[in-house]
């Protein structure tokens, strides 16, 4: 439920849906895991206005096909959370924003990988920033954070895994802790029985979100999607179940950060240099939030 102001006063829209111009259009929240080059499938997903994620793929390659998939060309208005470095600025090493988040996240295993414009992905022309200005194109505005609850057209960058770090914390009857990242992701010296059971807690955290604040609900068709049984699958047939709740996470951030706005948002870095948006962690006496001060 949300207030809008129009010509004729204040309009209170019981759902997230509004209408402008007498014609009805919804917001929407769009998850994208973004490869790095179109050669490479990308994780996207889709959450209405209602919060059920509607579609998810992992099928997806070029810009026509993201932006088609998760329906930009219908009008109406979205968030758009990206799992990719958006700006950047640096001819080597890494953004600010990453030196930041290594600070932060490296204790729990959730470290980013270093963007610069060495990577022929961020110079011009270059895969990453063609994407966003295809999306700017389309009247998506980056910003640091979403505006809370209301109409918009904006576009974030997001990590997904110190989010899971934030997302899910715990207490036990001293204190205050944060689980580590998730190991899901193939790599030398991780057997393919750790990532299959790092990757089927993932799923069960995005399950839980159903009892979430705002709650997550899957439509029947990406249950079944993520209902598989990933042990059977390795290599690049492993990586599509990885990018696809990779999408479906960064989804729900999009929702997360419209429901709560700057409320329990953290803004790393800055529009000049690069930023990503992270949740707030809600938990008293978070050490997170004292690296931040």
């Amino acid at each position: 439920m949300f207030r809008r102001n129009c010509g004729n006063g204040a309009v209170l829209f019981r759902t997230y849906g509004f209408s402008t111009a007498g014609a009805a259009r919804v917001l929407k929240f769009v998850g994208i895991d973004l490869a790095w080059g179109e050669k490479k499938h990308s994780g996207v997903a889709v959450i209405d206005a209602q919060g059920i994620v509607i579609g998810a793929s992992a099928h997806v390659r070029t810009d026509d096909e993201i932006c088609q998939f998760v329906g930009l060309g219908q009008g109406g208005g979205a968030v758009i959370a990206v799992d990719a470095p958006l700006i950047v600025r640096n001819r080597d090493k890494c953004r600010p924003v990453e030196k930041r988040l290594t600070e932060m996240f490296w204790p729990y295993d959730a470290g980013p990988y270093p963007a610069n414009l060495d990577n022929p992905a961020f110079q011009e022309g270059g895969r990453i920033p063609r994407f966003v200005n295809v999306l700017e194109g389309k009247g998506f505005v980056q910003r640091i954070h979403a505006a809370k609850q209301e109409e918009q057209q904006t576009l974030i960058e997001v990590f997904p895994s110190p989010a899971q770090v934030v997302l899910f914390p715990g207490q036990n009857r001293r204190q205050h802790i944060h689980c580590t990242g998730l190991r899901y992701k193939p790599k030398q010296g991780r057997s393919w029985a750790e990532v299959h059971s790092q990757w089927e807690i993932y799923r069960a955290r995005l399950r839980s979100l159903e009892y979430g604040n705002p709650p997550l609900k899957l439509s029947p068709e990406v249950k079944k999607q993520i209902g598989i049984d990933i042990t059977e699958y390795e290599g690049t047939r492993y990586k599509q179940f990885d990018d696809l709740l990779d999408g479906i996470f960064c989804a729900y951030l999009a929702y997360y950060f419209w429901y709560w706005g700057s409320d329990r948002s953290w803004t790393l870095g800055d529009l000049e240099h690069g930023c990503v948006l992270l949740p707030r962690c809600h938990l008293p006496d978070c050490p997170l939030a004292d690296s931040l001060t």
